[in-house]
Parts: C-alpha cells; sequence; structure tokens
C-alpha cells in the first residue's frame, strides 16, 4: 500500500530528538509545534488533530479527534482504529466516542505499556464512501501526568482495513501537545525597621523567591499604598519612606506576579513611629530596584 504524510505548520524538530517511544520530545518546548497532520494510504485520507491551542500544563487533559474519510468512489471498511499517544499520558475513561453514521460512545482497549487506546469493528466495520458521504472519526482525550516535564511531545496512528493486507502504520505521526511549564509559587519577604522617628525617612525593603522575571511591589500602610509600585530587581525592591504620624504602622509588601510567576504578599510588620506631631501617613520617596 502506498502511504504519504501532508503535514501542517511544520514543527523545528529534528528526528534525532525524539525520543520516549518515538514519540516524545525532551528538553525545551519548540515554537509552532504542529497540531494537526493528514496522512493517506491508497484512497483513504486521515487528518488527526490535536484539539485546542496546543498547550497544556501538567495535570490537564488533552482531547484528540481523528477523521477518516475516501478521496475516490472506491469505498473502504475500518475495522480498528488505534490512537497512539505521548508516553505517560492517561486514557481518560469514557472519553472515546465514534462518529459514523451516528456518534456514539465506544469501550476501548487500553494498551498502557504501549501508549495505544484501541476501538474494533470487526463484525460490521465502518464504512467510507465518497458516493453516499460516509466518514469516520474517533475523538478520545488523555490527562497528562501531573510530572510531565516541559517539552513537545508527538503522537501517532495506525488503522485496519477490511481487505487490505497489513496495519496502516503512522507512528509517529507529527501531532504535538506542547506541555507548558506550570506556574511558580513566590514567597514576598519584608524587612522594615521596628521603630522610627516621625520626619526621617527609613527604608523598606522587600525580597521575591524564587527570583522572578518581571513584577512590581506594592508597599502599604495598612490598606493604604506607599507610593507607587517598586519595580522587582534582581528579587529586590526597596523603597525610602517618611512615616509623618505617631504610632503603630501595619506594613505589608504585595508582589504583583509577572509571567509564569504568582503573585504573593509579605507577613504584616508594625514600625512604630514618634516625635510627630500628627498629618498624614507619610511619604514616599524615589524607589531602589526600579
Amino acid at each position: 500500500m502506498s502511504q504519504t504524510v501532508m503535514r501542517r505548520a511544520a514543527a523545528a524538530i529534528s528526528a534525532a530528538a525524539v525520543v520516549a517511544l518515538g514519540l516524545g520530545v525532551g528538553g525545551g518546548v519548540a515554537s509552532a509545534a504542529q497540531q494537526s497532520a493528514t496522512v493517506t494510504s491508497t484512497n483513504i485520507v486521515a487528518t488527526k488533530t490535536l484539539l485546542g491551542d496546543g498547550s497544556v500544563f501538567p495535570g490537564e487533559v488533552v482531547t484528540y479527534r481523528t477523521e477518516f474519510s475516501v478521496n475516490s468512489i472506491i469505498d473502504r471498511y475500518l475495522n480498528k482504529i488505534t490512537d497512539v499517544h505521548p508516553a505517560g499520558f492517561e486514557y481518560v475513561p469514557g472519553s472515546a466516542k465514534v462518529s459514523a453514521a451516528s456518534t456514539s460512545a465506544v469501550t476501548p482497549s487500553v494498551d498502557v505499556a504501549n501508549n495505544r487506546v484501541s476501538v474494533s469493528n470487526s463484525l460490521s466495520a465502518w464504512m467510507l464512501s465518497k458516493n453516499v458521504n460516509r466518514t469516520v472519526s474517533l475523538e478520545l482525550s488523555y490527562k497528562v501526568p501531573d510530572n510531565a516535564p516541559a517539552g513537545t511531545f508527538d503522537s501517532g496512528l495506525t488503522f485496519d482495513v477490511n481487505t487490505f493486507g497489513s496495519t496502516q502504520v503512522f507512528n509517529p505521526i507529527g501531532v504535538f501537545a506542547t506541555v507548558e511549564t506550570p506556574d511558580t509559587a513566590t514567597t514576598t519577604g519584608l524587612t522594615v525597621p521596628g521603630s522610627a522617628s516621625a520626619g526621617t525617612a527609613v527604608e523598606l525593603s522587600a525580597t521575591v523567591a524564587p527570583v522572578p522575571t518581571g513584577g512590581t511591589v506594592q508597599f502599604k500602610d495598612g490598606d493604604a499604598p506607599i507610593g507607587a509600585p517598586v519595580n522587582v530587581v534582581d528579587g529586590k525592591a526597596t523603597l525610602p519612606h517618611t512615616f509623618d504620624t505617631n504610632g503603630s504602622h501595619p506594613i505589608t509588601a504585595v508582589y504583583s506576579g509577572a509571567g509564569r510567576f504568582l503573585g504573593s504578599a509579605s507577613p504584616t510588620l508594625s514600625v512604630n513611629v514618634s516625635g510627630g506631631s500628627g498629618g498624614g501617613t507619610g511619604s514616599a520617596g524615589l524607589p531602589f530596584g526600579s
């Protein structure tokens, strides 16, 4: 049987990078990883597509759909379709459905060891016909492992046809799921003097860990912002501030978050101010770390 492959949005991934039973691509995330590939075997045309935008985080679910048709007047009959998924992806029970003359849920055979999920119709087979407009599609979902590394991961497809002497194999097929790096939680620490004199500038300092790429820190006196947000540079933000009123001032630092780094807030620390005669809450000088 002659077989050809037409790929959409070609991914810049070398064959040498293919690992994990020929399906996983490790290392960094490839740009524009293709989500759909069309293959042909004689007059059968099969298109496998990863639904959505192609990106997924560990613990989330991805869905693949494979559609079959014929491009000539010769009818064909599929009796088995096997979806080959990235290593470690877990089939979601109840997600498999076949659309042929009608759409119905099916109970597939799940081969965890070989990363395969198969549906069969050996009694009557699924008809593909250009004459009576018969197509077949298989849709099914997988859970991405909670500990999946970031990277692009290929998939595959095989199918069996009545009167064909062998299984038609397209593995890998070039339909990639891109596993993104999960968001990173941060912690914000705060350093302030335990006491201050009204009218005299003191330093408010915040540290964010792990060191983020960007974001700002807003210092607060109670619920009131102290000056403008300060840019975080090398995980630090510093602001000179002059308190104008006596008493205990509850100070916090709130990190905004940036990119894949989540926001966080520091514990509240008190600055006891004395020596003032009243007035506003204070004034902020020029920030450091901006």
